[in-house]
């Protein structure tokens, strides 16, 4: 589709929804427009941009590899080495990194290829809201599979439609009914985020342990989203203690910049060489240095508490009468967050983020839920005032709902 925006020629697909913005420049919490018009950011390009845009220390170290070593496909470099190191140094206990890609659909797709190479087995259980990539196989373990792709690929995977959120002491029951010989892994998000955000029981992540143990099959906790301070702590997985076998991270790892991995236990590493790890970019040298700035950046923050801060406010502010008049529902984990309604027939949240960005605060949302994953450096002050333009909206909105 052909569009004009101030002088501007741009092609985008018809599918994608038409933003009214076209988007310039960007520091810290806030985001430019061609036209110079300034947005606060709760959207952090999807919890990404973790340290806000233009960090000036992670610029410098970009800017200094840049000027020494690109990449170097297969060889190890320097700063490769540095990046494993530091991520090793917060990931959950028993983990160490394994390989390095650019996106989370290739570093699920490898966690899945692990599974099977230690296991000997095929099939993978996944959960019907949980989000792993676009990637056609990563594809295979949502529910929603496209019709236009041919019928579900059943024995490659099992979806459990519920994960426990009206009743979390069904979870077993739904795991076992799921399982088979076939069985080589369980896979999940800790805190569901493309389809949420939406916090899990937590009886939800012992029971998946247990459940792991018991069969004799491996756990992959996808922390692409949740990980690196999003959701009050380096990893869920940390903070929880259910030690998973393999998790997979990125996101807030290139705060913008691609990179992504995969981290598994040291009895697995033995079967990483079946599974055809890395690709082109894969530990590029300068995804490395990115990561290495963010990892430095973040021990220099309290985004744990700091996160526990916007939680807390979130909650609040939203269980305030005003909004619950309107059936609104909080919910998420740390700085990944959502609203909903309660009347699961609202499919119009699209109409809701309009109007907030129109208002210039930048959000995201699916049909019925806002999601709100700022910077983890924003102040509360900025926090505050964007809740109350989502507030203002709302309000709008729903008087002629």
């Amino acid at each position: 589709m052909k569009n004009t925006l101030s002088g501007l020629s741009f092609h985008r697909p018809e599918h994608y929804l038409q933003y009214p913005i076209v988007l310039k420049s960007a520091k810290g919490t806030n985001i430019k427009d061609i036209k110079g018009k300034a947005y606060l950011d709760l959207f952090a390009v999807m919890g990404t941009v973790n340290c806000g845009h233009n960090n000036p220390g992670i610029n410098e170290v970009l800017i200094k590899q840049i000027k020494t070593l690109w990449g170097a496909n297969l060889f190890p470099t320097d700063i490769q080495l540095e990046a494993i190191s530091k991520i090793n140094a917060i990931l959950p206990e028993d983990l160490e990194v394994a390989v390095f890609y650019s996106t989370g659909a290739e570093a699920v797709e490898q966690a899945i290829r692990l599974a099977r190479a230690a296991t000997g087995r095929n099939r993978i259980i996944s959960f019907k809201d949980h989000y792993h990539g676009k990637t056609h196989g990563t594809l295979f373990l949502m529910q929603s599979y496209p019709d236009c792709y041919g019928p579900g690929p059943d024995s490659y995977r099992t979806v459990i439609e519920n994960d426990g959120k009206d009743d979390p002491d069904l979870i077993e029951e739904y795991l076992n009914e799921a399982m088979g010989d076939d069985v080589a892994a369980v896979i999940f998000e800790p805190v569901i985020g493309y389809s949420g955000p939406r916090r899990l029981h937590k009886k939800f992540l012992i029971t998946v342990r247990r459940f792991c143990d018991k069969n004799n099959i491996i756990m992959i906790v996808d922390e692409i989203l949740t990980g690196f301070q999003r959701c009050k702590g380096w990893f869920v997985s940390c903070q929880e203690g259910f030690n998973p076998d393999i998790i997979v991270f990125g996101k807030g790892l290139g705060n913008g910049y691609p990179i992504s991995g995969v981290a598994c236990t040291e009895s697995l590493f033995k079967y990483m060489k079946q599974t055809i790890p890395g690709s082109t970019f894969a530990g590029n040298s300068l995804g490395c240095s990115v990561a290495c700035g963010v990892v430095d950046f973040m021990c220099q923050q309290n985004f744990a508490e700091k996160t526990s801060r916007l939680e807390k406010y979130f909650f609040e502010f939203f269980l305030q009468p005003r909004y619950q008049s309107y059936g609104i529902k909080p919910d998420g984990m740390g700085g990944l967050l959502s609203i909903s309604f309660d009347d699961p027939s609202f499919t119009q949240m699209q109409e809701i983020y309009i109007h907030v960005l129109q208002d210039c605060v930048i959000t995201s949302h699916t049909n019925n839920s806002l999601r709100v994953t700022p910077p983890l450096i924003i102040t509360m002050n900025d926090f505050e005032k964007g809740l109350e333009v989502i507030g203002k909206c709302i309000h709008r909105f729903m008087e002629k709902y």
